[in-house]
């Protein structure tokens, strides 16, 4: 059995070639501009701090005091970013675990604090669209 290479087949392998070259190209380049990425802390609307990714392997913990005994621990590492402790009554902002991306956010509504990712990675695309 003889395998005959044509020239139309040549260019379909070569559209192929580039199709996939570019799509791992455009998937690379998505993660460029990631060190401008600030994490920012808010409470009762009122900016409590900004804060970067630590760059090594260590932990940054920002206590955030919502008065009258209540209060927020946020855990800062490379890997995302979370509330460790609160004291609320419903722990949903504990239970959501870590956020990464800018324009996620995580929401403790009884002690109104917001603690969001800011940077120039925001996309107006959700995760199903994307």
């Amino acid at each position: 059995m003889s395998f005959h290479i044509k020239p139309g087949d040549v260019l379909v392998y070569c559209f192929v070639l580039l199709l996939v070259g570019g799509s791992f190209f455009g998937l690379w380049s998505m993660g460029a501009g990631a060190d401008r990425v600030r994490i920012r802390i808010e409470l009762d609307g009122e900016l409590v701090g900004t804060y970067d990714f630590p760059d090594d392997d260590g932990v940054t913990e920002v206590k955030v005091d919502a008065g009258a005994g209540r209060y927020n621990l946020v855990t800062i590492t490379k890997t995302g970013v979370y509330i460790r402790e609160a004291n609320c009554p419903d722990q949903l902002c504990v239970k959501w675990g870590k956020i990464l991306r800018p324009g996620q956010t995580l929401i403790c509504l009884p002690h109104r604090v917001v603690v969001s990712i800011t940077g120039e990675e925001d996309d107006t695309l959700d995760g199903i669209s994307s």
